[in-house]
């Protein structure tokens, strides 16, 4: 089950200029799904993603798709300090609670989401993280052709208790990434949100790694992999201004952009200040 607002149902106010942001962003990305599937019908079809054989390493380099263009997989990150309103942000975007907010109509691109709690263990979890994404995902229909796929015997047991747990980037890969890439887009760019997904990164530092290389924290998990995400994908990650090592992990820099400046998840993507 995916993980929600405490905050659902209270009103909102102002920072109205993130939503618009965000809207662009949103059709930046349509934009560039339209050039893509405009392309003259003689062009063969991108080749059907694969995966490194069963029993390697899960390498998410070794995942390869034409349906993932180079320079896709750009995000936004939402950062600010403790009670600055980036979960409220979030909430208000996926729960509007003016009609202002309803008009504006984001809810409706949402694919997807998950709110971290440092005070719920279980909304850190990386196997339960996975399961709510699919759960939704095959629920909301925003992506025809989504469920069959996660339907396939050999994907239902990475989705498995303890499988997942054990080995989440190749749960996420195979669960997620996989049956994105491979279905016809969506005519309209959708969102990934996981609000506060700095929670469990201390805790995350002191766990042992199941695997080499496998992540121990959501936040772990989507840097390892939003570049494999589809392009039509606009993941929308929060997270305290203070901790330096997720803005790193996003954006390759110690230290987030200035107010109003724009950088993350790769060399074009997008922090906005929550002040």
């Amino acid at each position: 089950m995916a993980q929600t607002s405490l905050l659902q149902g209270k009103r909102f106010y102002c920072r109205e200029w993130v939503f618009h942001k965000i809207q662009h962003c949103l059709q930046e990305k349509t934009n560039g799904l339209s050039a893509v599937t405009s392309t003259p019908s003689k062009q063969q079809s991108p080749p059907p993603p694969t995966v490194a054989p069963a029993g390697g390493a899960s390498n998410p380099g070794t995942l390869t798709s034409g349906s993932a263009k180079s320079g896709g997989s750009w995000g936004v990150l939402l950062v600010g300090g403790p009670g600055s309103g980036k979960t409220a942000l979030c909430t208000e975007l996926l729960w509007p609670t003016s009609a202002l907010g309803t008009h504006r109509g984001l809810q409706q691109q949402s694919l997807a989401f998950h709110f971290c709690r440092a005070d719920d263990s279980d909304t850190l979890c990386l196997g339960g993280f996975i399961r709510g994404l699919v759960a939704q995902m095959c629920r909301g229909g925003l992506v025809p052709g989504y469920e069959e796929k996660v339907r396939d015997p050999a994907v239902q047991s990475s989705l498995q208790p303890g499988e997942c747990e054990r080995n989440p980037a190749e749960a996420f890969k195979r669960c997620v990434l996989l049956p994105l890439l491979s279905v016809e887009p969506p005519q309209q760019s959708l969102i990934l949100l996981v609000d506060s997904i700095d929670e469990g990164c201390l805790l995350g530092e002191g766990e042992q790694r199941s695997s080499p290389g496998s992540p121990r924290t959501i936040a772990e998990l989507l840097a390892g992999h939003h570049e494999f995400l589809p392009p039509w994908l606009l993941l929308i990650c929060s997270a305290r201004r203070q901790n330096k090592a997720i803005t790193k992990l996003f954006t390759g820099e110690a230290f987030p952009p200035q107010e109003h400046r724009s950088e993350f998840l790769s060399p074009r993507s997008t922090v906005f200040p929550c002040v």
